[in-house]
C-alpha cells in the first residue's frame, strides 16, 4: 500500500508528491518514473505485486501535483531527480521508466551512473521520433483533446472506460489522478499543454543509441505488441530501432509483451512485475 508524502528538493525547491512502499530502511530502492502527464499512481498494480520491495514513485516536476520546473530538458530533470534521491538518502536504485519516463530514466542512468544498478525501459527509450514514418513536429507536439469529453468528470471517465478493455478500480484511480474538476464542473488536465510541449521537445531531440552506448549496466527493453492491426512501415521502423538499440547496448535484452497496449503496467501488471523481479535477480 502506498504511503504518500510531499518532499521539497533541489536548487529550485520543487515540491514533489511521492508514493512510497516497502521497507523504508532499505538503501536499495526501486524507482518508478511515469510517462508524460501521468503520475506515480499509474504504478499501483506493480506495487501490489512487489510487496516488501522499497519503492519510490514520484510525480515528476510539472506532472500530477508536483510543482513545475524551469525547464524540462533531460539534463535538468536528471539533476533534479539526483537532488530528490539525495534528499531521501537513497544511494542505489533499480530504475524503471515508462514512455517519456523511459527516456528520462535512460538519460538519468548516464547522468548519475554510480547510483543506478539496472535499468528497465517500458515501451520507449529506443525510438528516435524524428525517424518515425510520417511523423512531423506539429503532429508530435499536438496535445489537443476533444472538448466535448471534458464537459464533466462523468463523461470523461466513461469515455476512458469505454476505450480501455482492462479497466478496473486501480486503472480508474490512475486516470482520475491526471485531471481535476474546475469550478464550472469541467475537466482539466493537471499537466499543462505548455509542459507537455516542453517535454515533447526533449523527446524529439533525443538520440537513444548515443545514450545507451554510454551505459555499462544491464538494460531491459520491454516492447508492447498490440493484437490490433498495425502499420507495416511503423512495425518495420520499430524493429529496426530495436535492433539498433540492442546493437549499441553493452548489456541489453529485449522482452516482447504480446497483446498489450502502450500502458503495459496497467494491462499486463503480472508479466511486468515478473520482469522487474528478473531485473532484481540479475
Amino acid at each position: 500500500m502506498w504511503h504518500v508524502r510531499y518532499v521539497t528538493a533541489g536548487e529550485e525547491e520543487i515540491r514533489y508528491k511521492l508514493r512510497e512502499a516497502g521497507d523504508a530502511s532499505s538503501t536499495d530502492v526501486l524507482v518508478l518514473i511515469h510517462g508524460l502527464a501521468w503520475t506515480g499512481e499509474v504504478w499501483t498494480l506493480i506495487e501490489k505485486r512487489l510487496r516488501g520491495v522499497r519503492i519510490i514513485a514520484p510525480d515528476m516536476p510539472g506532472n500530477g501535483v508536483s510543482e513545475p520546473s524551469s525547464s524540462y530538458s533531460f539534463d535538468l530533470l536528471s539533476d533534479q531527480l539526483s537532488d530528490l534521491l539525495d534528499q531521501l538518502h537513497v544511494r542505489r536504485v533499480w530504475l524503471v521508466g515508462h514512455s517519456w519516463g523511459a527516456n528520462l530514466a535512460m538519460y538519468f542512468a548516464t547522468h548519475d551512473s554510480k547510483r543506478v544498478r539496472s535499468l528497465m525501459l517500458v515501451d520507449a527509450g529506443y525510438l528516435n521520433y524524428q525517424e518515425w514514418p510520417g511523423m512531423t513536429w506539429e503532429d508530435f507536439s499536438n496535445f489537443s483533446f476533444p472538448e466535448a469529453l471534458l464537459r464533466n468528470m462523468e463523461r470523461f471517465i466513461n469515455d476512458q472506460k469505454q476505450d480501455t478493455p482492462y479497466w478496473n478500480a486501480d486503472v480508474e484511480n490512475a486516470v482520475r489522478d491526471i485531471v481535476h474538476e474546475t469550478k464550472d464542473g469541467r475537466v482539466a488536465f493537471n499537466c499543462p499543454v505548455e509542459t507537455k510541449q516542453a517535454c515533447a521537445q526533449a523527446l524529439w531531440t533525443f538520440h537513444p543509441h548515443d545514450v545507451v552506448a554510454q551505459l555499462t549496466i544491464p538494460v531491459t527493453l520491454v516492447i508492447a505488441k498490440s493484437a490490433a492491426e498495425s502499420d507495416e512501415q511503423v512495425d518495420a521502423y520499430k524493429k529496426h530501432a530495436m535492433d539498433q538499440f540492442l546493437a549499441h547496448a553493452k548489456q541489453g535484452r529485449c522482452v516482447m509483451m504480446k497483446n498489450t497496449s502502450h500502458m503495459v503496467m496497467l494491462e499486463r501488471p503480472n508479466e511486468l512485475a515478473e520482469e522487474i523481479k528478473t531485473m532484481f535477480a540479475g
